[in-house]
């Protein structure tokens, strides 16, 4: 036995034959709400994945790092109670340290959050694009539904074979943008990530030896 398997392009063919199956014999058995559902749910699949993608990423060369350098930080901060003078003296320190850390990840994630912004904007364009191209071939089906009259009834399905077929080869233009924009999510990140975790770990060399010099400071006044 041979099994088949259907693409995308495959089904999309099968589709639209049916369409133009349908529009010949001035009927329709084609499910035209369940045809746009189906791009539409497919669709803003994608476009979850890609901001799940966006926002994972962000967790990883933003959130982490900066968490890794807060550590260090309070770990500086929590010997306060034990010796303040000690501490105090290295505040200044603590957060020029601190404060060039930011204005680096600043930098690093300035072009990565950009090229986000344009990855959303390119795959919230496509989608509402498919959304409200739907629309119409929907709003025209119920129309053709509508009609009494054998003639005018044939002619708005002719139609609205045309549309939905129109509708359903725009729509494969529109989830390849989709899918394009959802593959350029992991290169975004890569020269940003790099970026702020060697920023983070310089700063957290830099907070250790502060610790190191407050813990000596501390031992020093026992």
């Amino acid at each position: 036995f041979l099994r088949i398997i259907l693409t995308a392009k495959m089904k999309t063919l099968i589709v639209v034959v049916a369409i133009c199956l349908s529009a010949m014999v001035n009927a329709s058995p084609v499910n035209y709400e369940g045809i746009v559902d189906d791009i539409i749910k497919e669709a803003q699949e994608i476009t979850v994945n890609t901001a799940n993608a966006l926002q994972t990423q962000y967790k990883v060369i933003v959130v982490e790092p900066l968490h890794q350098v807060d550590t260090a930080a309070q770990n500086i901060e929590n010997r306060r109670e034990e010796d303040v003078s000690c501490v105090e003296a290295k505040d200044p320190e603590v957060e020029e340290i601190v404060n060039t850390l930011h204005d680096e990840m600043i930098v690093c994630g300035s072009i990565a959050a950009q090229t986000s912004v344009e990855i959303m904007n390119d795959v919230n364009s496509a989608t509402q694009q498919l959304v409200f191209d739907g629309y119409d071939v929907l709003k025209l089906y119920k129309k053709c539904k509508n009609y009494k009259n054998s003639v005018l009834r044939s002619s708005c399905y002719a139609k609205l074979s045309i549309k939905a077929t129109l509708y359903i080869r725009n729509s494969r233009r529109s989830i390849k943008t989709i899918k394009e924009a959802n593959k350029r999510v992991p290169d975004v990140f890569v020269d940003a990530d790099a970026c702020t975790h060697k920023s983070a770990d310089k700063a957290i060399v830099e907070l250790n030896v502060v610790q190191s010099e407050v813990d000596a400071c501390i031992k020093a006044n026992i």
